[in-house]
Formats: C-alpha cells, sequence, structure tokens
C-alpha cells in the first residue's frame, strides 16, 4: 500500500496529460483538486496521530486494569467490588470510544472527499468547458474523462488516503516503541563472572548507617563470595526516600548461611534485588562471585508440567532431581498429582497451593547447583513441620556447602545460622555472627521482641514466636538468654530424624492433596463460517432494527445518487449526438443541466456526509456493548474460569479483539459496503444498456462466489489460528514480567526470548499464510473482473444499432472501474468475515456462564444490620471446585458461636481455603450454611460476600489511589481513613508519599512491601466493620512485628467478632478458643486448643510436638493460658 505514495503522484502527471488531450485547461482543475487534497490529508495526519496516541494510551489503561482485575479476581469477589471496577472500566471504555468517534469524524472527512470527489471533479470539469469552449461534449469525451477520473480517484485518493490512515496508527507504534528502546538496560554479566554493582557517591565514614550496633563483625577477605560496602539504594528518584542506606556485609564458605531479618519495609527483600542487579545501586559496593539461585518472595511458576518448572531449562538428572524434590518436601505432593511431575502446573499455578508452589520455587533454585543463594522468606508459606524439614534438610542439608542468604521471619531458625543482618528503615541495626548477637543484649530483640505495653486489654499478650527451636526460651520481659545454647542444643539433635514412619510426617504427607486438580483446556475455536446470527447481534446491539435500516437506506440512496449524477451526464453528452434530440432532457440549457448536476452533487454530499458519521456511530456503539456484555460475565464469571484460563487468554480479548472491532472492522466494513453498493450498480448499469449482459453476469457472480467460499473456507480458520496465536504471546509476556528477577538471576534471557519467538512465530506464519491466501484470491479475481470487462465491450458492438451509446458508455466505465473494484470488494467481504471472528469471539465472552445473582430477591427479607451476631452453622456441607471435580470438603457440620475465636489447621490441600470458598460462595456448596440463621444460598452473592471481611494470603493491590484501594466506594471520610491507617501502623508511611490518600500505589502494590500490603488488607477490614472477619495465612509472609501488630488490632478491634484464622504458625492459633483440624477435607477435630493438647494422640498434639521441645512446651504454655483466662471471664459472667 507504501507504494502508492510515490505511484499515485505518477498517475496525476499521466492522468493529467490524457484529461487535457480531451478537456483541454480543464484538466487541471483535477490536478488542483488532487494537489489540494496533500495539505487536507497532511492536516488530518496530524489529527489522526494525535487522537489514535490519546485512544492508545486509554486502551492500554483499560487493559491494564483489565489485567489487574483478572490477577486479582478473587479477592475482587470476596470484598463484593465488581461494582467498584466495572465502573472505572466502563468509564475508561467509554472515554476510548469517544476518543475513537473524534477520530472517525477526522477520518469521515478523508471518506468524504474521497466519496464524492469523481463526481464533484466532472461537475467542475464540465461546467467550466461548456462555458469556455466551442466544442459541446460528446460522449467520447464524457467517459474517456469519466474512466481516468476514477482511474486516478483510487490511486491517487483513496490508497493516498488509506496510506494516510496507516501512517497515522505507524506513528503512534513508532513512537511508543521509541520511548520503550531509549530507557536504561540493566547491566549484564555472565554467570560464570563475578556480579557486581558499583556506584559512586558521598558515603557517610562508617559502613554502618550513624548510631547503628554492630556485634563482633563477621571478618572480611579477599575470599569473600559476597561482598557489599557502603550499598545505598531506592526505588525512588528522590534522593530523600532511600530504601537501603550505607549496607555492609560479608559472606564466604567459613560463615555461609545469613539470616537478614528485619520489620515490614526495612528493605530486606530490596537488598536481595540489588544483589541481583534488579535495583542498581546509587552508591556503594554489592559484588557476588559465582552463580546465583535466588528462590522469590512471592512464589513464580509457569503454565509447564512441575518437573518442567523445577528443571528450568536444565537436563534432567534423576539422581540430582529426586533428592532436591525429597529436600524440598515435594516427594508425597508429586506421588498425590494426577500425572505425577508431568501434571500440567496452570498458570499462576493454579493447580498448586500456596505452600506448593513455594517449595517448587525453592527446588527450582536448588536443582541448580548455584555458589551462592538468595533465598527471599521460602519458609512462611509453608506450615511449622514442613518449615522445619526444609530448614534441615535443604538450608543446613542439600545447601550446606553453599552461601545461602537467608531472608526469614522464622526466628527460631536464626541460632542455627553463621551470621545474622538485622535491618531497620533501611539500614544496618545489627550484623555479626548469630550466636554472640543472641547472646549479647543487642538491638536484635528491638525486631524480634514485643513491648511490654502491647498486651491486650484482656491480659494476653500479643505474641510472637520466640528463638526457640534450639532451645532459645522465652523469659519475662521477652529478653531472651542464651546460657544454655550447648546443652539444649545435644538436647535437640536428630528431633526430625528421630520421627517414626507411622508417625506425624506420615500422617501429614497422606493428608496432601492437589487443591484444585482441574487442567487448563485449550481456547475454544469455532468452525465454520461466521453465523448470520453473530452479525445480526452484532449490529442490532449498535443501534436496533430501526437504526440500521436508517444505515443501509442511506448506502442505497447514496449509490443511486450516484448513478443518476453519472447517468445525468452521460445524457448530457447523447444530447450532443442525433440520438439524443427527441428526448426532453435535451431541451434544457447548459446553465439549467449545470444546476440540476450541481443539486445532485450537493445532495450526494449530503449522503455521504451522514453514511459515513451514523455508519461510525452504530459500529464504535456495537464495539462498546458487546464489550460491556464481554466485561459483564467475565467479572461475574465463576473462578473457576479463571482457575482453567490463561490471563493471556483472556486478555487477547480484551485487547486486540476489542481493537479490531473498535477500527479496523470499522473502517473495512465501511470500505466493502461502499463497493458492495458499488458493484451492484455496475451490474444493474450493465443489464439495463445491455440485458443480455445478464447472462454473463450471472456465470460470472456464481463464479466469484464459488471462488469466495472457496478462499474463505481457508482464510476464516487461518483468521481463527492467527486469533488463537495470539493468546500464548500475551501469557508469555504477563509470566515472562512477572518472573524477571528469577529468569535473569538464573541467566535465562535467551531461553525466555527463545520461547517468545517460538510464539511469535506462530502468529507471524498465520499471519503470512491468511496474506498469500488473500493473493491467490485477489489474482482469480482480477481474471473474472477483466472477463466482464470483455463481455460488456464485446457483446455491445454487434447490438449497436439498438442501445443507448450513453448507457453502453457508462456500463463500459462501470465495468472497468471493477477491474480492481471488484477483486476489492471480494477480498475486503473476506476481510469482514475475518475480523467478525473478533466479534464471534467477544460475543461468545458475553455468554459465558455466571454465578448466582449478586443481589438478594425481594421476596427474602433480611434485616438491614445483619449479621448482628455472626453465628456460623455448617450442617453436612460438602465442597467442590467444579461440578466434574473431586470433593475437596466432604460433609463439614460445626456450629462456630458468636464472637467466636476460631483457628483452622490442617496440612496442604486439608480443605482449609476450600472452607473459605464454600463461605464465600466461590463454587456452590450443598448442605446448610447458616449466618445468624440466615441461610446464604437464599441470599444475593453481595449480601453474603460484603458481609464478612477477609485478610487473603496473598495480599492484592491495585494501581490507583490509596483512598480507592482502601474505600473504593468513597463510603468513609477522610479522617475515618487515616484513623484506620494509624491503627495498622501505616499512617506514617502514606504521609511520606506524595499526595497522601490520592498518592498512586503502584500496579500490585509493587511500591509497598509484602507486609505494608498485608496491613492494607487489614486496615480494608477494619473499615468494613463487618462481625465476621476471616484470615486465610495472613501472618504466612510477614515478619514478627507486622504479624504482631495484626494480632494485637484482631483482640483490639475484633474481640466482638467471629474470627476464623486459617495459619501455618501455630503461636497465631494457639490462643483461639477452639481449633478446628481439617484433614482431606473432612473435620477430624474441633475443640478448645488445650483440650487437644491434653490429648497426646490428637492431630493437634503430634502437630505441636513436631515443632521441638521447648517450642512445644511454649506453645502448650499459651493454650494453657489462654483456657484459663478464657474460664475466668465465664467465671465473672
Amino acid at each position: 500500500m507504501y507504494h502508492f505514495l510515490w505511484i499515485g503522484p505518477i498517475h496525476v502527471v499521466v492522468v493529467t496529460y490524457l484529461l487535457y488531450l480531451e478537456v483541454e485547461w480543464t484538466a487541471f482543475i483535477v490536478t488542483l483538486l488532487l494537489v489540494l487534497q496533500i495539505p487536507l490529508q497532511m492536516t488530518l495526519l496530524y489529527f489522526y496521530s494525535k487522537l489514535r496516541f490519546k485512544a492508545t494510551r486509554l486502551t492500554d489503561r483499560r487493559v491494564k486494569v483489565m489485567n489487574e482485575v483478572i490477577s486479582g479476581i478473587r479477592v475482587i469477589k470476596m470484598y463484593a467490588w465488581e461494582y467498584a471496577f466495572s465502573n472505572v472500566v466502563s468509564a475508561i471504555r467509554k472515554s476510548e470510544i469517544f476518543m475513537m468517534f473524534k477520530y472517525f469524524m477526522f477520518f469521515a472527512i478523508s471518506n468524504f472527499y474521497k466519496s464524492i470527489s469523481i463526481t464533484l471533479s466532472m461537475f467542475l470539469v464540465f461546467s467550466v468547458y461548456v462555458n469556455i469552449s466551442d466544442e459541446g461534449l460528446t460522449p467520447r469525451k464524457v467517459f474517456v474523462s469519466l474512466s481516468l477520473i476514477t482511474f486516478v480517484r483510487f490511486t491517487s485518493i483513496h490508497f493516498f488516503i488509506l496510506c494516510m490512515h496507516v501512517l497515522a496508527i505507524a506513528r503512534v507504534s513508532w513512537i511508543r516503541i521509541g520511548n520503550f528502546l531509549v530507557l536504561d538496560d540493566l547491566p549484564t554479566a555472565t554467570e560464570d563472572e563475578s556480579t557486581s554493582t558499583t556506584s559512586n557517591g558521598d558515603k557517610d565514614s562508617a559502613g554502618i548507617a550513624n548510631g547503628d550496633i554492630s556485634l563482633k563483625p563477621v571478618s572480611t577477605s579477599t575470599t569473600d563470595d559476597v561482598m557489599v560496602q557502603d550499598l545505598t539504594a531506592s526505588w525512588s528518584m528522590d534522593s530523600n526516600k532511600l530504601t537501603l542506606r550505607n549496607i555492609s556485609f560479608t559472606v564466604n564458605k567459613e560463615k555461609p548461611l545469613l539470616a537478614v531479618v528485619g520489620s515490614v519495609g526495612c528493605g530486606k527483600s530490596t537488598l536481595l534485588q540489588c544483589l541481583l542487579k534488579e535495583l542498581p545501586a546509587l552508591s556503594g559496593t554489592a559484588m557476588i562471585k559465582g552463580s546465583v539461585g535466588y528462590a522469590s518472595q512471592e512464589a513464580w511458576v509457569f503454565s509447564a508440567t512441575l518437573r518442567d518448572n523445577i528443571l528450568f531449562g536444565l537436563p534432567y538428572d534423576p539422581d540430582k532431581y529426586q533428592s532436591v524434590i525429597e529436600a524440598c518436601a515435594l516427594e508425597k505432593d508429586i506421588e498425590l498429582l494426577p500425572e505425577g511431575d508431568f501434571t500440567l502446573v496452570g498458570e499462576r499455578g493454579v493447580t498448586l497451593s500456596g505452600g506448593q508452589k513455594a517449595r517448587v520455587n525453592l527446588a527450582r533454585a536448588v536443582y541448580r547447583q548455584a555458589d551462592i543463594y538468595l533465598l527471599d522468606d521460602p519458609l512462611s508459606a509453608v506450615d511449622a513441620a514442613v518449615s522445619r524439614h526444609l530448614f534441615e534438610k535443604c538450608i543446613r542439608g542439600i545447601l550446606s556447602d553453599k552461601i545461602v542468604i537467608l531472608v526469614t521471619h522464622q526466628v527460631q531458625y536464626l541460632e542455627r545460622c553463621d551470621a545474622i543482618l538485622g535491618l531497620k528503615e533501611g539500614s544496618v541495626l545489627v550484623y555479626g555472627d548469630a550466636l554472640d548477637i543472641l547472646k549479647e543484649d543487642s538491638g536484635i530483640y528491638e525486631l524480634l521482641a514485643d513491648d511490654d505495653n502491647k498486651d491486650s486489654d484482656d491480659g494476653l499478650k500479643v505474641r510472637k514466636q520466640s528463638i526457640a527451636y534450639t532451645g532459645l526460651e522465652a523469659q519475662t520481659g521477652f529478653q531472651r538468654k542464651m546460657d544454655n545454647v550447648k546443652e539444649e542444643d545435644e538436647e535437640n539433635e536428630g528431633v526430625v530424624d528421630d520421627v517414626k514412619p507411622d508417625g506425624i510426617e506420615k500422617q501429614l504427607s497422606e493428608d496432601t492433596e492437589v487443591v484444585h486438580k482441574v487442567s487448563v483446556p485449550a481456547e475454544e475455536r469455532a468452525h465454520g463460517t461466521i453465523s448470520l446470527k453473530t452479525y445480526v447481534n452484532y449490529f442490532v446491539a449498535g443501534g436496533g432494527y430501526a437504526f440500521n435500516f436508517i444505515i443501509l437506506s442511506l448506502f442505497i440512496l447514496t449509490e443511486a445518487n450516484l448513478v443518476v449524477a453519472d447517468w445525468w451526464i452521460s445524457d448530457w453528452a447523447d444530447c450532443e449526438s442525433e440520438a439524443g434530440l427527441n428526448r426532453s432532457t435535451c431541451l434544457l440549457s447548459d446553465n439549467e443541466r449545470i444546476g440540476i448536476f450541481g443539486g445532485l452533487v450537493g445532495s450526494l454530499s449530503i449522503f455521504t456526509a451522514f453514511r459515513a458519521v451514523l455508519f461510525y456511530v452504530l459500529m464504535l456503539n456495537a464495539s462498546r456493548v458487546v464489550h460491556n456484555r464481554m466485561f459483564a460475565r467475565v467479572l461475574r464469571a465463576p473462578i473457576l474460569f479463571f482457575d482453567t484460563n490463561p490471563i493471556g487468554r483472556v486478555l487477547n480479548r480484551f485487547s486486540k479483539d476489542v481493537e479490531f472491532l473498535d477500527e479496523r472492522l470499522v473502517i473495512i466494513f465501511l470500505e466493502y459496503l461502499i463497493i458492495l453498493t458499488r458493484f451492484f450498480a455496475a451490474m444493474f448499469t450493465a443489464s439495463v444498456a445491455n440485458p443480455y449482459v445478464l447472462i454473463v453476469v450471472a456465470a460470472l457472480f456464481v463464479t466469484s462466489l464459488a471462488f469466495r467460499w472457496y478462499y474463505l473456507k481457508t482464510a476464516r480458520d487461518i483468521k481463527r489460528l492467527e486469533a488463537l496465536s495470539r493468546s500464548p504471546i500475551y501469557s508469555h509476556l504477563s509470566l515472562t514480567l512477572q518472573g524477571l528477577p528469577t529468569i535473569r538471576s538464573y541467566s535465562m534471557q535467551s531461553e525466555a526470548m527463545n520461547h517468545f519467538h517460538t510464539y511469535q512465530n506462530h502468529n507471524t506464519q498465520a499471519n503470512y499464510l491468511y496474506i498469500v491466501t488473500t493473493r491467490w484470491f485477489g489474482m482469480r479475481i482480477d481474471i473474472i473482473s477483466s472477463l466482464f470487462i470483455a463481455i460488456v465491450a464485446l457483446s455491445s458492438v454487434p447490438l449497436s444499432a439498438t442501445l443507448n451509446a450513453g448507457l453502453v458508455g457508462l456500463a463500459l466505465t462501470y465495468a472497468i472501474s471493477l477491474n480492481g473494484t471488484f477483486q476489492f470488494c471480494v477480498r475486503q467481504s473476506a476481510e469482514v468475515e475475518a475480523l467478525m471472528v473478533s466479534a464471534e469471539r467477544v460475543m461468545a465472552y458475553g455468554m459465558l456462564d455466571t454465578e448466582a445473582s449478586l443481589e438478594t430477591e425481594p421476596s427474602v427479607k433480611l434485616s438491614s444490620d445483619w449479621p448482628t451476631k455472626g453465628h456460623i452453622e455448617l450442617s453436612n456441607v460438602s465442597y467442590r471446585h467444579s461440578n466434574e471435580g473431586p470433593l475437596v470438603l466432604r460433609g463439614i457440620t460445626c456450629d462456630i458461636k458468636p464472637s467466636e475465636k476460631i483457628g483452622i489447621v490442617g496440612r496442604t490441600g486439608a480443605g482449609k481455603s476450600s472452607l473459605i470458598g464454600a463461605l464465600f460462595r466461590l463454587a456452590e456448596p450443598t448442605g446448610s450454611i447458616k449466618i445468624d440463621g440466615v441461610e446464604t444460598t437464599q441470599l444475593g452473592l453481595h449480601d453474603v460476600r460484603s458481609n464478612m471481611s477477609i485478610i487473603p494470603q496473598d495480599p492484592v493491590l491495585f494501581g490507583a489511589s490509596v483512598r480507592y484501594n482502601l474505600d473504593p466506594f468513597q463510603q468513609y471520610d477522610d479522617d475515618r481513613i487515616w484513623r484506620t491507617l494509624e491503627q495498622v501502623q501505616l499512617k506514617s508511611a502514606v504521609e511520606e508519599l506524595e499526595g497522601g490518600l490520592e498518592s498512586l500505589v503502584s500496579e500490585g502494590g509493587g511500591n509497598l512491601s509484602v507486609g505494608q500490603r498485608q496491613l492494607f488488607c487489614l486496615a480494608r477490614a477494619l473499615l468494613q466493620s463487618n462481625t465476621i472477619l476471616i484470615l486465610d495465612e495472613a501472618t504466612a509472609n510477614v515478619d514478627m512485628e507486622t504479624d504482631a501488630i495484626i494480632q494485637q488490632v484482631i483482640r483490639e478491634q475484633f474481640s466482638n467478632c467471629t474470627v476464623l484464622t486459617i495459619a501455618h504458625r501455630l503461636d497465631t492459633v494457639m490462643d483461639s478458643d477452639r481449633i478446628m483440624i481439617l484433614r482431606s477435607g473432612e473435620l477430624v477435630e474441633f475443640d478448645v486448643p488445650h483440650i487437644l493438647l491434653s490429648q497426646s494422640s490428637s492431630y493437634l498434639s503430634k502437630l505441636v510436638e513436631q515443632t521441638g521441645p521447648n517450642n512445644a512446651e511454649r506453645l502448650r504454655n499459651i493454650a494453657l493460658e489462654s483456657y484459663n483466662n478464657s474460664n475466668n471471664k465465664s467465671t465473672c459472667l
């Protein structure tokens, strides 16, 4: 198409010369009109580009929000925030459509100019010619001029305008790609080279920030494998907001295990990112000698088999692989997976639990056999028994001869580490040998212990895990001493190995099952032609039957007007001949004919303008409606839909398919309808001029349809394959962006690029095949067009005496013009059908199955303040994630009293999270669930979900303001929000942000630590003030201080609420009123913790024993203290 930018001027010169031979100097009127379009089109190009760029930014914003919605759909549903996000997407979509409408209004100007150019040129040329020339019009002059002007119209106007439009789109893409390409790249280094990050800048004279404590620092040497010296770094461009300040430490083979501890947001994960070179240093040095294995805090898994997730491109070594899965406690999990380690792990690990994903993430790092391991809190997502196994068998086992930097909140393991680095607010608080730090009265206790004044009103202290794994006993005031470390170490030596095979580990392993036994099905692909119903539904969505009829009428009237105008000029020429002397029209003067011709040009202009504008309105409205239907259905789809459909697959429809509907389908469908009506007008004119042509026309028409059918049968499926081949590209890009630190740390960029190239090649191959089939089809249609011209011309010769010369000339002119337009018409019809595949795909999502109604039926009487007590009754409740899936809850029956605090414990896959799914009706349970005596299945989902608060295991934040993340419905005033932030100790952090409550949170909360994100979720629960609170392993990935904050707020602010707590940390639930033990989806124990622990055969008792003798004793004391306090309260009452 771009060739017409230089071919067009050549055609203009040639056509101007040929026209000059026919109509003399008036030929330059046509040239003037063609030349004047250049500044017009350049001006329009400027507006095209500007508006298209704005529309593209809105599209990016909408797709970004959709990505967040799909990624966080589980949280959105449980918070009952569907309406809030629906309003956001709808507002963006409304602005996007409005911007596209303005874009098409400028395009309508080009379309208007193109449509009336021939008739306007003929009007001006012949009006001037008959007034300045002594010669009158003749059929030869008219039809030669008409043919030449029609020819130059397509090459110099039609395709020139299309080129300008394509250039406008391309210019936007060039700018966007260029802006991306000029971004700074991260420094690279090969895996075998020493990796260092250095920067010059002003540094304090001390290696550790002023005022920090350093206890007997580990000596540095030239053999250090990891050396960090005066490291300063920040995620912000603001030098006053440093994340790390003057960090200095070393790690070597003599002291290979360094534990990094600290409170939320102190810079632990940022330190690892600096070592990985994901965050360049502002000053100082961070150097690593050797290859790196990295396990991220938020486990990253990709859509492949479990084995592929572990191998991650390395060759399979059976012995090494077996030792890794044993060390990472994956052996039993793999045995219970449907296909073992060949089980497909869905996108985002939907077939695995959080603990299983964390262990796969760790196993991937261990299998690398790297020199240095950076482990970002891998022990928090698993229960106590598995955590202990991972530390002993993996970190202190298979990795014992490796350098390991372990970020952890599991302080019971600190004494087993070689060194400790304690961070506070981005600076080093303590650093040195672990035993020295733990023995001394050092600042480490500011990070690990709670103040005495944080006791709650009911006398139960807010507890943290003590350092008790190897004998660090809790004493008065939480001051830990190390007087008997050696003796207690000997006492606990071999604790894990002494567990009998039929003991708790065997029992726990038997309970393990796959949380979601779902597979990721292939994307559905339609077959055959696009149904008439699809066309009708799409156009009716744009404006109803009446509006469509008006637009269709405008297409017919416009073409009829054009034919009449052309006939009028041919009749004018006929009147100059003998055949026309007796017709009444020949009695008109030239000025009268010019006046009527001018009227026809005027009416043509009106019809053309209204046709374009109303068609654009129809198509954009149709795109808006089907998008909104699709979005509404996707938002209301069951959770299973998102578990079985990758993000890229869903985003493909919201991005590329919707883009096709917004722009390409609009432009191409309009072109197709214009040329189609032009084709029928040509056929009609040729038939009127020579009725015998109808026979040939019918034969050629049937032949063309046969070619079209044969072509579309292939082209349609190729287009569907092209659409399907886009989804893996989006999925791969999304997953790659999520796992970039892992990919880079393993030097797997080339493999990721190779996968991308594979997916892109599949898409390009489908595109190429589509282009080739189009060329094949175009050649055959050109042959048919040439036959049509020859037949019209040759058949008129023997019948010349009986035919009207003007009509024959007009028919022949139309036939010649059809030589290119007929091919273009059929090709556009095929392109329309191919693009309607996108409409078909979008409308298919508009008919997805949905969950139950969001609102309660008016016939169900529900108090406005329900529930007031928080009384939960479950009777024979069973639950499965899909209708065909296995039961993950089996006959659960229990009665949870108002204001009762319930701990829920069980192995990975025991059904803990499934119980939450049943309460929130993420899938419909069987049996009975009553809250305050009301059957929840009789209520709308929003009434059920909005009246329960949840703090999820994986905190989800959205790329919006702080206020929107807390209160998307704007129900609370600023004072209420600030008070809530103060209660969760986030007020100061938010006040430091520019804009306060209106400051932006990055996508996924990337500018906040995991702990801060979890505190945001706690703030949400506080704002909601519901009588039921559910914590789904809410403290699994946070440090002790954050854990204490959460527990304190829960005890103080939710003391009168029913609280259900799922936890891996037994400390978190040991002071609960009752503990619920789940095993293989069944309720096996449900009683007061102290009572269960008094039974040596109970599941809870065995689980507590697995934490070690000292820690087990402490947990029993917590349960006893809670039991006594509860009895004292009952006695007082």
